[in-house]
């Protein structure tokens, strides 16, 4: 990609109308870091902040991959050797795997080792030798969906290639977001919004109101590409270029295709996803963003529900974008 690339960031309007029929009832807001990211709870019900926090501190303690402490890490270093995993990590590793399978492999929580590599790449800035693919390959092959065994009903996880690193940071986040909802519900409490860092769910509406969430360029402030109005519903977004790292001139997207082993270079900006659930929003803006317009295209068509995608390109320095059913 060239310079000066636009990106799509998910700005939150929190509306707070007047209703005619009745005054609004105050909004309680809290934000938190966990997890590396922001947190930020809002709902008439002060309850909510303090009960998703819990929630995602629990969570952390499973799926956080810098935390050498936590149960994925844990599992990580493991070969070959039975892994007594929680119902979470079960859980997560299956859908995961869902994903994958529906991504034709464009999601790949099984290349931690692939994805390490670029990170460290990518932090070093401008690169004067771009890696060989003998290089990727090697790095590719710790990788593989096969090599992990799930067994639930005996709570076994089994890695059966040395090396092998899974990273859930691309699905971990939307899925603690669900968690979070479904203990917000167990608690009698159906209307808040949940945002963590972009991967957001609108729990029941706002002061008899849709959740109102907008798609905001920054490059172009105040513009606003799309206002989406939410109940009971997730939206993550995925792409952009705030992490790159230079190549004779041009900048190549944080983003990595695990099926090549190089960054995704289709001229997507950014990906938008509103679906059900923020499991399926956050792995699927991803997926989205790997496999690019005519990729979403044929994911769609072969696999029909009511989620929305807003995809973004950059086609000759233009900007496009694409709403897609």
């Amino acid at each position: 990609m060239g310079k000066g690339v636009m990106r799509l960031t998910i700005v939150l309007i929190v509306a707070s109308t007047l209703i005619a029929t009745g005054c609004v009832q105050p909004l309680h807001k809290k934000k938190f870091i966990i997890s590396g990211t922001y947190l930020e709870v809002t709902s008439p019900d002060v309850r909510a902040a303090k009960i998703v926090y819990r929630e995602f501190r629990r969570l952390d303690k499973i799926f956080n991959i810098y935390n050498k402490g936590s149960e994925l890490s844990r599992l990580n270093r493991t070969y070959n050797k039975p892994f007594k995993a929680s119902e979470e990590l079960i859980e997560l590793l299956q859908l995961s795997a869902n994903i994958y399978n529906l991504s034709q492999g464009a999601f790949d929580v099984t290349q931690g080792s692939l994805y390490k590599f670029w990170k460290e790449l990518i932090s070093d800035g401008i690169q004067k030798k771009f890696p060989t693919p003998e290089a990727i390959a090697k790095v590719r092959e710790a990788g593989g969906m096969e090599a992990i065994e799930v067994d639930p009903k005996k709570g076994i996880v089994i890695i059966k290639k040395k090396g092998l690193t899974i990273d859930l940071s691309g699905i971990a986040k939307g899925y603690m977001v669900d968690k979070a909802i479904f203990c917000l519900k167990e608690k009698g409490i159906n209307n808040a919004l949940v945002n963590a860092g972009g991967d957001i769910y609108c729990l029941g509406m706002n002061n008899k109101s849709p959740w109102e969430v907008g798609l905001q360029d920054p490059e172009a402030v105040p513009e606003i590409l799309g206002v989406q109005l939410l109940i009971d519903e997730a939206i993550a977004t995925s792409g952009g270029y705030e992490q790159f790292f230079t190549f004779k001139g041009e900048e190549y997207s944080h983003l990595i295709d695990p099926r090549s082993g190089y960054p995704v270079d289709n001229g997507t900006i950014s990906v938008s996803v509103i679906a059900k659930n923020c499991t399926t929003s956050d792995s699927l803006a991803t997926a989205f963003s790997i496999l690019g317009l005519e990729g979403v295209k044929k994911f769609l068509s072969k696999n029909p529900s009511t989620m929305r995608v807003f995809l973004v390109r950059a086609v000759d320095g233009d900007k496009q974008v694409y709403i897609l059913r």
